[in-house]
């Protein structure tokens, strides 16, 4: 089974992806930050990870920059609520794969776990 590792610090937004994801047939990790991510990461070598810019402890940026230096390779999509070119710019830098608006259109969200997860199944 494929695992997807979430790094967020809203519980909503969480609880809306775990619902996408385990419809999916997949498996769902849930980092709280980016330090938590990259220690999950570490342990499990999840198979993508969905990432916010803005946590506590360790933000998105930083997380994705040292996963890309410590070697991870699979998809990182960043999931966030800023709407910042500049932040864009920064994640794409910094080694993510894609840039998702947290304003969540799961039509978007589904096309981009299925163009990195081949196998994805049918979704909701």
């Amino acid at each position: 089974m494929k695992t997807v590792l979430y790094a967020d610090d809203d519980l909503e937004i969480i609880e809306l992806v775990k619902v996408l994801i385990e419809r999916a047939g997949y498996q769902l990790l849930v980092a709280r930050d980016g330090r938590e991510a990259v220690q999950i990461v570490g342990d499990e070598n999840p198979d993508l990870i969905l990432m916010d810019i803005n946590m506590p402890s360790m933000d998105g940026l930083t997380a994705v920059k040292q996963l890309r230096d410590d070697g991870f390779n699979n998809p990182i999509i960043m999931l966030t609520g800023s709407e910042s070119n500049a932040d864009r710019d920064r994640s794409i830098q910094a080694g993510s794969d894609e840039y998702i608006l947290k304003t969540i259109d799961m039509g978007e969200v589904e096309t981009v776990l299925s163009r990195y997860l081949s196998d994805i199944g049918d979704f909701l």
